[in-house]
């Protein structure tokens, strides 16, 4: 039988914020197969895991890494960096890295490959023409589009921007779509359930990944 991801998306969030070492951790504990986080790059050039574009008010982009450090979510969580994320999860768990707004692409790749394997890495993001980039720059880490709307021809989409991997959001999520894809030779990942029947409904249908908000329900449902 074919082993699902189970991947942490942004972590365990229901004890810890999002994107967070402690929601990592946790995540890691229960344990997942893998963790879903996001990146953005500020003003000095520093890669930090968060997933809105601003801090309170403050474009991410436009603020230093001390600015950024200033702020404690939940009143006492740090936002952390890319190389504490990559250092916490080597060797216990694989890293599923969205990219939101990055610039230095290669040094994003370097401060990747520094942390962690590349077979343990899978790289995401909405864009296709900056995933299509990183075919050139890591054509040995996995990577794919992130689509949440739906197609009439996903495969067509990898194959345009060199993509390892479909992943789509559940409401778009069709058989003939799984199919395609396993004919195809690419995995599919799932994301944006809102409960487990929708977690039920993409593992009959043979995904090979659920990026999932309650990964300690999507554990206990592989294991049956």
């Amino acid at each position: 039988m074919k082993h699902t991801l189970n991947i942490a998306h942004r972590g365990f969030t229901r004890d810890f914020p999002d994107n967070t070492l402690e929601a990592f951790e946790a995540a890691i504990n229960i344990p997942v197969d893998a963790i879903e986080c996001d990146v953005h790059e500020t003003a000095d050039g520093q890669f930090v895991v968060f997933h809105d574009p601003d801090i309170s008010g403050r474009d991410i982009g436009r603020l230093s890494l001390a600015e950024i450090r200033e702020t404690l979510l939940a009143g006492r969580f740090r936002i952390p960096i890319l190389e504490e994320t990559l250092g916490l999860c080597r060797d216990r768990v694989k890293l599923n890295v969205e990219l939101k707004r990055v610039r230095s692409l290669e040094r994003f790749v370097e401060t990747l490959r520094e942390g962690m394997r590349a077979g343990d890495l899978f790289l995401t993001s909405f864009n296709p023409d900056l995933v299509a980039e990183l075919a050139d720059l890591a054509p040995d880490i996995r990577r794919g589009v992130i689509t949440a709307m739906p197609l009439e021809d996903h495969v067509t989409l990898a194959r345009d921007t060199r993509s390892d991997i479909i992943i789509v959001m559940f409401l778009t999520l069709s058989p003939d779509l799984v199919r395609q894809a396993g004919e195809a030779g690419l995995p599919v990942f799932v994301w944006g359930f809102t409960d487990m029947d929708q977690v039920r409904a993409a593992l009959e249908l043979g995904v090979d990944g659920i990026i999932t908000d309650f990964p300690d329900q999507a554990r206990a449902e592989l294991k049956r």
